[in-house]
């Protein structure tokens, strides 16, 4: 099989013969991306311009946080804080409207109910807004584009799809929704049956090992050995909920 360079990460996720080749992706493109942020990025306009609208979700700041690099991160926060400023004082006056006692005979009294709903809608919208989740989302979907394309036409690939261990739920799901935009209807029946058989015997594997887990903390099992299942926990937690 010849490789592209957009073929490389995927084949190399299969290669790597864990739970979820695309967690595998996630958990490589998630790190890159907030190195990306704290780092090459400050001297990217449209890349500031993307981050200073969208800003981050908690669990991205706080990676950004980790990478310690202080000046670039305070630069980031400064610019994206102004956004959200600007955000919330457009409704400025609905809130002034609500905080003023005096209005004419004939003016209609602020629905205080209506101000509370554009209010936290307005930052709700911000609360859920993050650049780098949306770059990682954007970046997966043309990854499960490429794994159907090398699916169909490159048969090493097949062959390495065939002996993977699987997917975590969410990736088994999107495979199971897009097959059908990627596949004839032939190709598509052939493709979910063989998913779902090796959906299935991973799961039960995963299942015997977290269950073996278990009965090591048990006395009578306390000399035997660990099999391969001491990171089973681990494991399981992937299958079940994906990175």
């Amino acid at each position: 099989m010849k490789e592209k360079i957009y073929t490389i990460p995927l084949n190399d996720a299969f290669d790597a013969n864990t739970e979820c080749p695309f967690c595998f992706l996630y958990e490589k493109l998630e790190q890159s991306r907030v190195e990306y942020t704290v780092g090459a990025s400050m001297m990217e306009p449209d890349s500031r311009m993307v981050t200073n609208e969208k800003g981050f979700c908690n669990r991205h700041l706080r990676q950004m946080e980790k990478c310690q690099q202080a000046l670039s991160l305070a630069l980031v926060l400064d610019t994206h804080l102004n956004e959200v400023v600007k955000k919330l004082d457009a409704l400025k006056g609905e809130m002034d409207a609500l905080a003023s006692p005096k209005r004419g005979l004939f003016q209609k009294a602020p629905d205080t109910a209506l101000a509370a709903e554009h209010l936290a809608a307005q930052t709700d919208r911000i609360l859920e807004s993050c650049a780098i989740c949306d770059y990682i989302r954007e970046t997966q979907e043309r990854y499960m584009d490429t794994f159907f394309l090398l699916y169909r036409t490159e048969e090493d690939f097949k062959k390495k799809y065939q002996e993977s261990k699987g997917f975590c739920l969410e990736h088994f799901s999107m495979l199971v929704k897009l097959s059908g935009k990627h596949l004839k209807p032939a190709g598509q029946t052939e493709f979910l049956k063989s998913l779902y058989e090796k959906e299935m015997e991973n799961l039960r594997r995963i299942n015997e090992e977290i269950n073996y887990f278990t009965k090591k903390f048990d006395y009578r099992f306390q000399n035997a050995d660990w099999k391969n299942s001491k990171d089973a926990p681990q494991r399981t937690i992937l299958k079940l909920v994906g990175k």
